[in-house]
This record gives C-alpha cells, sequence and structure tokens, in this order.
C-alpha cells in the first residue's frame, strides 16, 4: 500500500506541476536535454556499433513476398523532419535509409540505423479503429496545442489548406494527432522511470521511395529517432531448458517453457549487475501496477521492448505505448491484463536466483 500510495501521490505531483501557470510547457519539458541526448557531428567519423553487438530480432526482420516485392519496387531513399516556416514547409535534418539499414519492425513502426549510431522510426499506417486510439488519443485531439509545438500546428494547417476534399484534411488532422499521442505515451513511462527510458525526439517526418519511373512516392508520417545502444533483446539472454507442464494436446501444439535467464551467453554478470537489473524490473512492475490500477492503463511490455546493454548489463526500454484496459485482450488465465506482463517479469527475475 506504501507503493501504491507514492506512486498516486507522485501522478498526482505531476498533474499539478503540468497544469501550474507559470511552469514550461508539455512539449518544453519533454524536449528539455534532448539537443544534449541525441547531438552527433556529422563531421566526425563515429565507429559503427558492429551489427552482431545491435538487439536485432531476426524474426521482426522477415516480411512476405509482398513486402519485399513492394521494397524492391520502391526502395526506401531517405526521410526528412518537415516543420512550418516562412510561411510553408520546411525540410530539414536529412536522414539517408536503405534497405541493408533495415534492422526491424513492430507493430506500428518500421526501425533503420542512420550513419551515426542512431536510429530512426518511421510509423506504419493505421486506420482510427486502431486499440492504440482510445482515451488518450482523444485527450491529443481535443487538446493539440499542448502535444504539438507551435510550428507542427502552422504546418498541418498549411497541409490541410492545399488538401482536396475534407478525408484528405482529417487525413492530415490524424496523423499529427497520432505524433502527439506518441509523445504522450512517452511521457508516461519517462516521467515515472526516467533512467530506464531511452530519450526521444518525436518528430513529423516526410519519407521517400524511389519508384521505377523516377517519379518518388513521398508519405508524411510520425517518426521517432534514438540513440543506438549496443546490447541485446531481453528474450536473447533466455535459456529455454525447462518445459511447462500442460495437457498433453497443448505440450504438443503450443510448448511453453520457464523463461531462464542465462548469465554467461554474452560474457559473465556479476551478481550486484543481477541485482540492479532485477531491482530495475521491480521497479517496472510497480509502474505496471500504478498504471493500472490508478489510469487504467496497460504498458504494453515485452521483450522486443527491453534490452541489457553490453558491456555495463544495463535495463533500458526503447519502445512505449499504453492501451486503454478495456481495449487491450486480456489472457483466460488472467482477467486483468496487466498481470500477464507482471508475472512473466517476474518468472524471468525468479530464474537469477537472487534469494
Amino acid at each position: 500500500m506504501a507503493k501504491k500510495g507514492r506512486f498516486s501521490e507522485f501522478g498526482e505531483a505531476i498533474r499539478n506541476f503540468w497544469n501550474s501557470p507559470g511552469i514550461p510547457s508539455f512539449i518544453e519539458i519533454l524536449e528539455k536535454g534532448l539537443d544534449k541526448e541525441l547531438f552527433f557531428d556529422p563531421d566526425r567519423a563515429d565507429s559503427q556499433i558492429p551489427k552482431e553487438d545491435l538487439p536485432i530480432d531476426f524474426r521482426l526482420r522477415q516480411s512476405g513476398f509482398a513486402r519485399k516485392f513492394y521494397e524492391k519496387l520502391f526502395p526506401v531513399s531517405h526521410v526528412f523532419r518537415i516543420t512550418h516556416r516562412y510561411g510553408r514547409e520546411f525540410l530539414d535534418n536529412f536522414m539517408p535509409l536503405a534497405a541493408e539499414n533495415y534492422i526491424g519492425r513492430g507493430s506500428y513502426k518500421f526501425v533503420y540505423t542512420l550513419p551515426w549510431n542512431q536510429v530512426v522510426k518511421i510509423g506504419k499506417s493505421k486506420l482510427p479503429s486502431d486499440p492504440i486510439f482510445g482515451s488518450l488519443y482523444k485527450e491529443v485531439q481535443n487538446n493539440l496545442e499542448r502535444y504539438l509545438k507551435t510550428e507542427e500546428i502552422g504546418l498541418m494547417h498549411h497541409l490541410q489548406k492545399s488538401a482536396w476534399g475534407e478525408s484528405k484534411r482529417d487525413e492530415i488532422r490524424f496523423k499529427f494527432a497520432r505524433l502527439g499521442l506518441e509523445r504522450l505515451h512517452y511521457w508516461k513511462l519517462k516521467s515515472l522511470i526516467p533512467d530506464l527510458v531511452l530519450p526521444t525526439r518525436f518528430f513529423m517526418g516526410l519519407r521517400f521511395r524511389r519508384s521505377p519511373f523516377g517519379v518518388p512516392v513521398v508519405t508524411l508520417t510520425p517518426c521517432d529517432n534514438q540513440n543506438l545502444l549496443p546490447g541485446k533483446h531481453l528474450k536473447e539472454f533466455i535459456r529455454l531448458n525447462e518445459k511447462v507442464r500442460q495437457n498433453p494436446i497443448q505440450d504438443a501444439l503450443f510448448p511453453k517453457w520457464k523463461l531462464n535467464f542465462d548469465t554467461h551467453r554474452f560474457g559473465i554478470i556479476s551478481k550486484s549487475k543481477l541485482k540492479k537489473i532485477a531491482l530495475d524490473f521491480h521497479r517496472v512492475i510497480e509502474v505496471t501496477r500504478y498504471l493500472a490500477n490508478e489510469e487504467k492503463l496497460i504498458f504494453d511490455i515485452h521483450s522486443e521492448n527491453i534490452i541489457i546493454t553490453i558491456p555495463d548489463f544495463e535495463l533500458k526500454i526503447f519502445d512505449y505505448h499504453v492501451f486503454d484496459e478495456h481495449l487491450y485482450e486480456p489472457s483466460k488465465e488472467n482477467p486483468s491484463p496487466e498481470v500477464d506482463h507482471i508475472n512473466l517479469i517476474k518468472e524471468f527475475v525468479s530464474s537469477f536466483e537472487l534469494g
């Protein structure tokens, strides 16, 4: 109860701070320090992190035949950050893309490495019926001036004026509201566990593809970028050596394994490091409980969202989405959906055998 009360008080303090007069805006708070965190010198020849040291899930890299054919026909070229300056759209921050720099895809984004040890995540097209667009999306949509920068709102209006038809104007507004939603999801986690969440810059991007006819295919889409860290996905540390007993049919068709942490797979992890990782996992559990109990939100945490850095062996979360409790599909075993995530983490931490 003490921990729950502490998080409740913290959440209330954040809300009071946010709504106080004379306090920097949400965007200013969110962007503070990002110029320093994400700074790179294009003239300095940084050594690239070897691909074998990257947290790449090769299963997520695979695409079907139709997608591969499309990528061959319309290969990615680059992405710009697009804003509104001098009374018109303004492009800056050129980011070169190539098929060989593609390192993964999630439910909502494609991920590419950049030449300066950063990644750019490019938003996939989504329909408004997707469960991600719940109560938080409505909050953003009704208060765009809180979640978008002045130049972003100016760009949205500029693009809407030149759009043909009401449906196109609605689509443009939807994309900008989604950009604000991504920021709000990030803030939900960053405000509670700031040291575990990777600094992220969200922006409206303009992605270019090369067509066989020489005419570029241009897509307006929300993007974000982060520093690239050497490390491994959580699942890459898992050793599957103990089967969970089920009924014979489930054993044959849907086998389950205990999640045992392999402390020697990527170098020997000291006991002090393991204790720190375990403590950070317990903090993630407390945040998951807090969001579920106090805000009726489900923190969508999976092994694909977490990396353990190498050689420091620190826990970092680099993907952030929260869903309304009633829009998230619970399992049959756990009618309260956050329990699935919490039990998975607990099982994993127990395999550390720290007592």
